[in-house]
């Protein structure tokens, strides 16, 4: 279950990247959902996630509003201590003083 929710958020993120979603109706049959449940998914990436993901309807495809994608990963969180090693993006292993 969890593989294909993350096949549809990359084929979703390709689709658009390409500006290849097509309307609303054309985009859920290529993502194998119902219309509506299209319309729910949508709301919950926009609202409660903050993807800015808008529909151009002269182009007839959905686009992002900002430069980016959307992403379904891990990202490892770094603690306290490592955080303190951080110097310009990169982390330091040992002192030079």
């Amino acid at each position: 279950m969890i593989q294909s929710i993350r096949n549809r958020f990359e084929y979703l993120n390709a689709l658009v990247g390409a500006g290849n979603t097509g309307c609303p109706k054309q985009l859920a049959e290529k993502l194998g959902l119902s219309e509506r449940a299209w319309y729910k998914l949508r709301d919950e990436l926009v609202h409660d996630s903050g993807i800015p993901l808008r529909y151009s309807p002269e182009r007839q495809t959905y686009c992002y509003a900002q430069p980016g994608e959307l992403l379904f990963q891990f990202q490892h969180k770094l603690d306290d201590d490592s955080l303190e090693k951080l110097n310009g993006g990169w982390t330091v292993h040992c002192s030079l003083y």
